[in-house]
């Protein structure tokens, strides 16, 4: 079988690929533990290259699978495996123990992720509720616009230097 139309021929780079997004889903994982959301965010780009790379590799071996009669998905795939030499069955095994890692990866940062935004609502409430009662109710641990901790009252500005 000519190499270009193996549906093995790329998948250690699929699986170089895939290795590759996990270490940018540890790296997001390490941000969001740590409560980086600037880091998070300096790694999308990388994630979403990752990610592009793979569909097209998967698309590409899908397309190779079909022009070999087999159905242009997992299944093809691994219908394919059962005549396919050992080192293909290897390749596949070595990039699906990889993407099994990188599922349970982005599972656990959608699960930190998920804290994040409960932890940001609760004080964002707290906030609001602290801005219905005029700021007063913690004895002013925030500032209004005139400096003030009691928000709620007005009071008049002076400019200093100003004569008038």
């Amino acid at each position: 079988m000519h190499p270009s139309t193996c549906p093995a021929a790329e998948l250690r780079i699929e699986t170089a690929t895939m290795r590759a997004l996990l270490d940018v889903l540890e790296r997001e994982q390490h941000c969001l533990s740590h409560g980086d959301a600037d880091g998070c965010a300096a790694l999308l780009e990388q994630k979403a290259t990752s990610v592009s790379l793979l569909a097209s590799l998967a698309s590409d071996r899908h397309r190779r699978l079909a022009a070999l009669g087999f159905s242009a998905n997992e299944k093809g795939m691994t219908d394919w495996l059962r005549s396919a030499t050992e080192a293909s069955v290897a390749d596949w095994a070595a990039l699906m123990a990889v993407t099994r890692e990188a599922h349970e990866c982005h599972r656990l940062n959608g699960l930190l992720l998920g804290q994040l935004a409960a932890r940001n609502r609760q004080a964002l409430a707290a906030m609001g509720a602290l801005e219905a009662l005029g700021g007063r109710a913690t004895g002013g641990g925030l500032y209004g616009p005139g400096g003030q901790t009691d928000y709620g009252s007005p009071r008049h500005a002076r400019v200093i230097g100003v004569i008038g």
